[in-house]
């Protein structure tokens, strides 16, 4: 698999011994574009960040059409090129050397997808290996690879790395076939090509976000311009907020109106197009809208017709024989529990940042995902707002049939549930611009 990968970028490879230089137009300070290219942009949602510092996305890439519509409506400016990156790697340098018309890029930004990260230790990982159960080698965890040519070909500034927390986990074969953590690797390989930097976990609460939402965060500069003894821990923009000064649920979406997932006709408002939410089946409905704050639909063990309360494991009132509002499956007219972690069918609390909201923020059973008061999850309009969004600031919408409609609500979790939020990245964008400019 590792020499399918190196054979997708050998034709790009005769340039990582080059350094290529890029005549610096004479500019006016008040006039000066910062252009940087987004690899792998999901809907652009990190993107928003910069695009708030002033950046200007000359070219951004992302995998699936589908999201690549919704970047196009909101970066109408910038060449946005869709497809697997190993094909599309000639295009991607061909236009955005044209935008750049003989400037120096200012930065480069990529942002992959995490699947091929684990979230197990590095002794679990080794022993699945042995046994088995997982590849030696996970192809999405090489595409850093492209992003080094890039680096080496443009020779930008700074260079940004974004992915999930667990990154630090992650295991890679290096050149010479042995077994290395990703992080350890992918620095030596910067550190090659003439960056330094570091790669750091920080929490979005941190940074005033009303979410915990740890990501690791890679941020590099090429040595030459900023010299060897620069303190790298400048490159990272400082935390706002301590935990105690968190903002939480309660005071981000707590005065919008009420929904309530019981039908169709509650589910949803005429506040605004994003503000709905999926209709609970009956079984579902019962389940949460008998769970307390802060607790589980696991924890019902009071019944809602006597008020007894029964056993943990009971999924009958031991008194009156109704059925629990627990989570339960049945098979031939017998009842269980489901086998879930605590944290499934959980009530968030209102009074601290979200739990990390990812991909699956429609489904009751994952992890803490019902609204801290309301018998619902959280609408898109909400959890746009709890990574720091406008909601009215974006285009949610793509093309169909030449007309402009709201994507699928499947579409917009997906985007929402996978980025750094956009204020994160305004702040890091406004710090680099600050260390660009310090004296040298």
């Amino acid at each position: 698999m590792e020499r399918i990968i190196l054979g997708r970028l050998i034709r790009f490879c005769i340039y990582d011994n080059i350094y290529m230089k890029f005549t610096i137009k004479g500019e006016d300070v008040n006039m000066k574009e910062y252009k940087y290219i987004s690899l792998f942009s999901g809907g652009g949602i990190g993107d928003i960040g910069f695009r708030n510092a002033d950046y200007i996305p000359i070219v951004m890439n992302e995998l699936e059409e589908n999201r690549a519509e919704i970047i196009k409506n909101n970066y109408p400016d910038s060449d946005v090129i869709v497809g697997d990156i190993a094909t599309h790697l000639e295009e991607i340098y061909e236009k955005a050397l044209k935008k750049l018309n003989g400037e120096r890029l200012f930065m480069l930004v990529a942002t992959p997808p995490c699947q091929g990260m684990s979230k197990n230790g590095i002794g679990s990982i080794k022993k699945a290996i042995r046994e088995g159960k997982r590849k030696k080698i996970d192809e999405r965890n090489y595409l850093y690879r492209y992003a080094l040519v890039l680096l080496q070909r443009f020779r930008p500034k700074f260079f940004v790395w974004e992915n999930v927390d667990r990154m630090f986990n992650t295991l890679l074969l290096n050149e010479d076939g042995k077994e290395v953590l990703f992080v350890d690797e992918f620095k030596i390989q910067l550190e090659k090509r003439g960056y330094i930097g570091k790669f750091e976990v920080h929490n979005m609460a941190e940074y005033g976000i009303p979410q915990n939402r740890r990501r690791t965060i890679g941020v590099f500069v090429d040595k030459e311009l900023m010299g060897e003894a620069f303190d790298v821990n400048k490159l990272f923009p400082q935390a706002i907020l301590d935990k105690v000064n968190f903002k939480t649920v309660g005071e981000t979406i707590g005065q919008l109106p009420a929904l309530d997932s019981v039908d169709k006709k509650m589910a949803k408002s005429d506040f605004h197009p994003l503000h709905f939410v999926p209709v609970s089946r009956p079984e579902l409905y019962y389940w949460i809208s008998n769970t307390k704050p802060n607790c589980s639909a696991f924890d019902n063990n009071e019944c809602p017709e006597c008020h007894y309360i029964s056993e943990k494991e009971d999924v009958f009132c031991k008194q009156c024989g109704k059925l629990l509002p627990k989570p339960t499956v049945e098979k031939d007219g017998e009842y269980r529990l489901i086998k879930g972690f605590v944290s499934t069918y959980k009530r968030m609390s209102a009074d601290e940042p979200a739990p990390t909201i990812t991909t699956r923020s429609a489904y009751a059973c994952s992890d803490k995902n019902i609204h801290p008061t309301q018998n619902r999850v959280l609408s898109l309009y909400e959890v746009a707002l709890l990574f720091g969004i406008n909601p009215n600031e974006y285009k949610w919408t793509v093309r169909k049939n030449g007309k402009e409609i709201y994507a699928s609500a499947m579409l917009l979790r997906d985007i929402l549930g996978e980025p750094v939020t956009p204020v994160y990245t305004k702040l890091l964008g406004e710090n680099l611009k600050r260390i660009e400019e310090m004296p040298k």
